[in-house]
């Protein structure tokens, strides 16, 4: 039988700052825009507010709140639902701290809650991301995928997904 190992994803401090920054930038948005649709009595401006409120919900479900290491898959905790990844071809998995330095997103979320989606370093190449703290960045290579992540505790992360 085995077990399961659950780490938590803590959100580093820049993480923090972008979505507080992001969410007072779309209050005050929404703040606008109803002024503005009170003014000139458009009810079309109620739209955009709507999806405002679409974009923060949409950003919010896929944030990550941490990792399991069960068994042969990794699962990500996201808010409501799990991101299930294979580890049966698990090549290596190493804690880098600079491994999303300099990292150009492709697709995917930024900061707004999570660091989620593609992104590409010279040094990695193209890599999926499900982070919230990046100087506790864990590169997982997947036979021909990368993937990262950022556990509470990286190196006990890496000892027991290697052990698994």
């Amino acid at each position: 039988m085995d077990q399961t190992l659950v780490f938590k994803a803590p959100w580093s401090q820049s993480l923090t700052y972008i979505t507080v920054a992001t969410c007072l930038t779309l209050i005050l948005g929404i703040g606008a825009l109803i002024f503005v649709s009170k003014q000139m009595g458009n009810v079309s401006v109620g739209l955009f507010s709507i999806l405002i409120v679409l974009i923060a919900v949409v950003s919010a479900v896929f944030m990550v709140r941490g990792y399991e290491i069960a068994g042969d898959r990794l699962l990500i905790s996201r808010l409501g639902w799990t991101t299930e990844i294979a580890l049966n071809n698990l090549e290596s998995a190493v804690y880098d701290p600079t491994a999303m330095d300099k990292s150009l997103r492709i697709f995917g979320n930024g900061g707004f809650f999570s660091f989620v989606g593609k992104f590409r370093t010279a040094k990695l190449g193209v890599y999926d991301a499900y982070v919230t703290a990046p100087r506790l960045a864990v590169v997982l290579k997947l036979g021909k995928k990368t993937i990262m992540v950022s556990p509470e505790k990286p190196e006990e992360f890496v000892t027991r997904i290697l052990s698994r």
